[in-house]
């Protein structure tokens, strides 16, 4: 009897081993490179839709941050997937070996754009976002006008000496908003060498270069330039919400980002991280992210907040995305060679 007592007890602490590891399968970690609203509610959603616990592990803007510190983990993982910041980031880590395949059945099911995803199946394409530029109406008004000058429109109206001293631009050494905009100059002039001259150009007409691809906002908003380019969805949602005078355009031949996701290669949860990334490609998700990024989901059939222009409405410079990823370092240094900065 003791004997058989023995075995039952190891039975049972066996079956219960098995079922605290069927648990601890049942979640997903999260690096997030998007605002807190966003992520926690996509937390939440997940696992109201699927009953699988989803924590966000981390959650920071910077995709450069999140990138960089899943390379320094990779030997021992912490994350099951990393979502936002734009493809050129999950196409690095690809490159490093840092990523796990997964091609979701999503896509085709959806009838989502291939477009929009990784040709080998390292990272997912879920939203877009396009730059825009914008200008503050007031001093528009009062001191370019009145010399017979359009509003800004295109990217070549930031060239005109009437705005020395006026643009705000960004860094694209801290800002991948930055390096598209630049990216979006090769592409649609056609070569790196006018690309380039387009950026020397335009340099003597910069006031600053922040850090952020969204810094131009709230000091075009106050007066302090008359024009910047910033990221369509941020800038629409400041505008909209904080009511601010400026003036929203988004320029024919203008530069996008695939918002990517991506599963950790050694991802702890492996199963529950690839059902996430099938989430991100649905309608509930798609809506979290356009209710509270304005973001463009690439799938289609989810209603975009009230001012946001059809994605398909937009104009974009031809883009390759290969050649986008495989001069960052290149494109990136030789701007700071033109700017100094």
């Amino acid at each position: 009897m003791k004997k058989f007592l023995l075995v039952l007890f190891i039975a049972l602490l066996a079956v219960q081993a098995f079922s605290a590891a069927q648990q601890e399968e049942k979640k997903v970690l999260i690096y997030a490179a998007l605002d807190e609203k966003t992520a926690n509610e996509l937390a939440r959603a997940f696992t109201d839709e699927t009953g699988i616990q989803a924590e966000v592990a981390l959650q920071i803007e910077q995709a450069g941050t999140i990138s960089a510190r899943i390379k320094t983990e990779a030997s021992n993982p912490r994350a099951d997937v990393f979502i936002g910041g734009n493809c050129n980031y999950h196409t690095d880590l690809a490159d490093g070996g840092f990523l796990a395949q997964y091609a979701s059945p999503v896509v085709k099911q959806a009838g989502i754009s291939s477009q929009f995803m990784d040709s080998n199946g390292y990272w997912t394409g879920w939203y877009l976002g396009a730059l825009c530029m914008l200008y503050n109406e007031k001093r528009y008004k009062e001191e370019i006008a009145p010399k017979g000058i359009n509003p800004p429109s295109t990217w070549d109206d930031l060239l005109n000496p009437a705005y020395k001293g006026e643009v705000i631009a960004s860094n694209p050494a801290t800002t991948g908003g930055a390096y598209l905009m630049m990216a979006a100059q090769i592409f649609r002039l056609g070569s790196e060498e006018a690309g380039f001259d387009f950026i020397r150009k335009l340099h003597p007409n910069v006031a600053q270069y922040t850090k952020g691809a969204n810094g131009s906002i709230p000091l075009v908003s106050h007066g302090e330039a008359i024009v910047g380019f910033a990221w369509g969805h941020d800038t629409l949602k400041q505008k909209i919400q904080g009511n601010l005078p400026i003036v929203v355009v988004f320029p024919e031949n203008t530069g996008f980002e695939i918002g990517a996701a991506s599963i950790l290669k050694g991802a702890p949860h492996l199963e529950p991280a690839q059902k996430f990334i099938d989430f991100l490609l649905s309608t509930t998700a798609g809506k979290i992210n356009a209710r509270n990024g304005y973001r463009y989901p690439v799938r289609k059939g989810v209603d975009l907040p009230q001012g946001t222009p059809d994605f398909e409405s937009l104009s974009f410079a031809p883009w390759d995305l290969k050649i986008a990823a495989k001069n960052v370092d290149a494109w990136k240094k030789r701007w700071a060679q033109i700017t100094g900065k």
